[in-house]
């Protein structure tokens, strides 16, 4: 019997037969045709990242940092303490623009009569003034400006072991930075602030003008600031006489105007004589 092979198989057959023959052998290895291509240098490759933070990360607490894009973005810093100013569970005793003296840090776990019990560094150098304890004993915050600030982290306590023993509060560390090119910087900042509280017409300005400059030339870098900040504060306390000290009329003491009847804060009237301080720096 014989088959008659279908056109369409035959015409397959017929192309099988005409294509080369080869002979069977390993695949091919892509790294051979990597090594025979072309290379290229793509020179030196700088990576920069940003620091996380300068304190212990390996401790059971709460650790909060700001940056200096985010100071520059939301802060109107007229010096370093105010970098601090929106952090939680942080508060500086800043009571005017200038108050330096009396900016102690306190803590939701230690107020502002425990100075001591907080700690503020730059770079790892202790500003904080352990001398004493209470509102007159502040950080050395004019060590750091606010052009030079690159981040603050606070690391809120306590704890000891990584710190010393003052370290009850919280830690906070200022972490600088040093120029990696030529930059110059110009602010001009102003306040105006009227008051009239107990019949007082007077308004209390404060300006502040800052300029800085920094290059890097190889491995050196440089940095020049120059501050100035001239405040007049509102009154923080006022003189004050209770009505029932007074001498009464003909006995022969002189008589007064311009002071404001009040009661104080066990409901007893008496008389606000003026401002007893008006702070300046």
């Amino acid at each position: 019997m014989k088959f008659k092979p279908h056109p369409l198989a035959a015409a397959v057959l017929a192309t099988l037969a005409a294509l080369p023959a080869h002979a069977a052998g390993p695949a091919a290895d892509p790294a051979d045709a990597d090594a025979a291509a072309p290379s290229r240098s793509a020179g030196v490759v700088v990576v920069t990242a940003t620091q996380p933070t300068s304190l212990p990360t390996r401790i059971p607490t709460t650790v909060e940092g700001i940056s200096a894009a985010e100071i520059a973005r939301g802060i109107n810093a007229t010096d370093s303490e105010d970098a601090l100013k929106y952090l939680p569970s942080l508060l500086v005793r800043k009571r005017y623009i200038g108050d330096y003296n009396h900016a102690v840090l306190s803590t939701r776990a230690s107020g502002t009569g425990n100075s001591a019990r907080s700690l503020v560094y730059a770079d790892g150098v202790l500003l904080s003034n352990l001398l004493g304890n209470g509102a007159t004993f502040t950080p050395r915050w004019g060590q750091v400006t606010p052009e030079e600030i690159a981040r603050v982290d606070v690391l809120y306590g306590p704890f000891s072991a990584a710190y010393p023993g003052n370290a009850v509060g919280a830690v906070v560390d200022f972490v600088t930075r040093m120029p990696q090119a030529f930059e110059a910087h110009i602010k001009l900042g102003a306040s105006h602030q009227p008051n009239t509280l107990y019949g007082q017409r007077d308004s209390f300005n404060a300006w502040q003008a800052s300029a800085s400059l920094g290059d890097k030339a190889g491995a050196l870098s440089w940095w020049i600031n120059v501050n100035r900040l001239d405040s007049h504060g509102q009154p923080l306390t006022f003189g004050t006489k209770l009505l029932s000290a007074g001498a009464a009329p003909g006995t022969g003491a002189v008589p007064v105007t311009g002071a404001v009847a009040g009661l104080n804060r066990s409901n007893l009237p008496w008389w606000l004589i003026g401002g007893a301080t008006q702070p300046a720096a």
